[in-house]
């Protein structure tokens, strides 16, 4: 029953104004800082078309031993063409960025987490740590996250991957997962002047809000023993918006609440959504 309520609210924190209840959460707990304080951002890439117009070399060697290294050695061109490709992809993708380097160039981990400790569900006494502190008395997070902003510029995307560790077991990681939380599309008209007002502090701000939800989801699962609720069903396609464009997952729906979806998909992500077609909730009237 825990586990199936908790699921039931963790998604929403972006709804502001929304909660009804809170995640269950330990009392204490902390978040340790990355080795590197430089916050890690990328353009959202698609690589559907990634794999289209490999190199279609042929090898013609005699007899059995011959045709399998003529297999391997034509696998290694099609890797090394999609390797090339994939790079290509990303850069281009990476070019979304251009207009908001300098402020990204300033964000710092320290300063990006301590945000997002202070939006965690209230009940819980979150601190940062250094990254060579240890604390066996308390659950400890360890937080790698990536950032990635949808090409149209209205979405932050994170995947951030998380490692729990229960109090008394520093080294082992009591849970680990892949947490992607997609932020709703912003509907200014000027977004390359809405992402950098104030030095970025809207950029700042959506990204605190991004990692404070995937820590959330992340801690709240190791916390109460690591399993998803087994009534879930089949796996569906769950459609939601990635920026202003539909997106769709095949994944189990732990939870639907306020527009939003929290889902776990066929590689065993987390994934909290904007749903595409939300379900009417009286109790969202007045969420954005």
């Amino acid at each position: 029953m825990l586990r199936t309520a908790a699921f039931a609210v963790l998604a929403w924190s972006l709804c502001a104004g929304a909660l009804a209840q809170q995640p269950a959460l330990p009392a204490t707990w902390s978040l340790r800082l990355p080795q590197q304080q430089a916050v890690a951002f990328r353009g959202l890439a698609n690589f559907d078309r990634a794999g289209k117009g490999a190199s279609g070399t042929t090898y013609m060697m005699p007899g059995i031993a011959g045709f399998a290294a003529a297999l391997a050695a034509h696998a290694l061109v099609i890797n090394s063409g999609l390797e090339q490709r994939k790079s290509e992809i990303e850069l281009a993708a990476d070019q979304v960025l251009l207009p908001y380097l300098p402020v990204l160039d300033a964000m710092r981990q320290d300063t990006l987490m301590a945000q997002a400790l202070a939006r965690v569900a209230p009940g819980s006494t979150p601190r940062l740590i250094a990254f060579f502190d240890h604390d066996e008395s308390g659950w400890i997070v360890e937080s790698t996250p990536l950032f990635a902003m949808t090409q149209d510029q209205s979405a932050l995307v994170l995947d951030n991957a998380i490692a729990v560790h229960a109090p008394g077991a520093p080294k082992q990681a009591a849970y680990r997962n892949t947490v992607r939380v997609v932020s709703r599309a912003s509907t200014h008209a000027d977004l390359e002047a809405y992402w950098n007002a104030q030095q970025g502090r809207q950029l700042l701000d959506q990204s605190a809000a991004l990692l404070a939800l995937s820590i959330e989801i992340a801690l709240q699962q190791a916390y109460s023993g690591g399993d998803a609720p087994a009534d879930l069903g089949v796996f569906r396609t769950v459609r939601y918006h990635e920026g202003r464009k539909a997106a769709a997952e095949r994944a189990q729906v732990l939870s639907e609440r306020c527009g939003r979806a929290l889902i776990s998909n066929l590689r065993g992500w987390l994934m909290s959504v904007p749903l595409l077609q939300p379900g009417a909730d009286p109790a969202c009237a007045t969420a954005p």
